[in-house]
């Protein structure tokens, strides 16, 4: 095997045999409306993955059913589409780029930025329904809240009754998992809460590709992955106060 390697972060692997893998991930838009943006099934040739650990990279992703992780892609296999012509999420643009296994381009800069939020916003669908918009901070959802975004799986969301009943799901339904198309932050950096700013994680020019936060009631900090873009947006600075910064070679090129 020869040539240089994309990261996708992250798949599940749905299907392996000896010719060719089938994963599941975050589809790019074919329109550029970001409701697009779903969770599908690609299908490319194993001789284009890359599955051998690399110095310094993530590992790659066990090439079996139902395991989840970092899958390195050829150039050739990152032009894989749906059969109904949806693109891998980032093919295309500098947010896959080939530089494996000898990681010849840079790094994406990621920090970490804690924000006391006034409004979380999710967009997205529940098993391929109408979207919803739903406020995290108001009535239809629970106190308590941990969101967990990685590309390969919906996110749970807590809800009360009233937003229970409001997704059809019945009084007593009170988690769902929904595929998100924006997770819209609103609020104000901890270290200055005078300024307000807004980021939708799911930007990847504003956020990291992962996202791990958790309250435990309404307007409690949370801890976001940011670009310099993304802090930016709440007129923070990199590595400032609460803020760290550190390189993530998992990320960008």
């Amino acid at each position: 095997m020869v040539g240089k390697f994309a990261m996708v972060e992250k798949v599940q692997i749905e299907k392996v045999n000896d010719k060719t893998v089938t994963f599941a991930t975050r589809s790019g838009s074919k329109s550029g409306d970001p409701d697009e943006c779903l969770r599908r099934s690609f299908t490319c040739p194993v001789s284009e993955i890359w599955t051998k650990p690399i110095d310094g990279a993530p590992p790659p992703v066990a090439m079996k059913p139902g395991a989840v992780g970092n899958l390195f892609l050829s150039g050739a296999a990152l032009d894989t589409t749906t059969s109904d012509g949806f693109p891998i999420y980032g093919a295309g643009t500098p947010l896959l780029r080939v530089k494996w296994p000898d990681n010849a381009a840079g790094a994406q800069l990621l920090g970490e930025l804690s924000v006391i939020p006034s409004s979380i916003v999710v967009r997205g669908t529940l098993q391929g329904t109408a979207f919803f918009e739903l406020e995290l901070l108001g009535p239809d959802a629970a106190d308590a809240q941990h969101i967990a975004w990685n590309g390969a799986h919906g996110i749970a969301l807590q809800l009360t009754a009233r937003g229970a009943k409001r997704l059809h799901l019945g009084d007593h339904a009170m988690s769902v998992e929904v595929w998100p198309t924006r997770i819209t932050i609103t609020g104000a950096p901890v270290i200055d809460p005078s300024v307000t700013g807004s980021v939708d994680l799911l930007d990847s020019e504003r956020a990291g590709l992962a996202q791990d936060f958790k309250f435990a009631r309404h307007r409690a900090a949370i801890r976001l992955e940011l670009t310099p873009d993304g802090f930016s947006a709440f007129h923070a600075v990199p590595g400032a106060g609460a803020a760290s910064q550190r390189h993530h070679a998992s990320r960008r090129g």
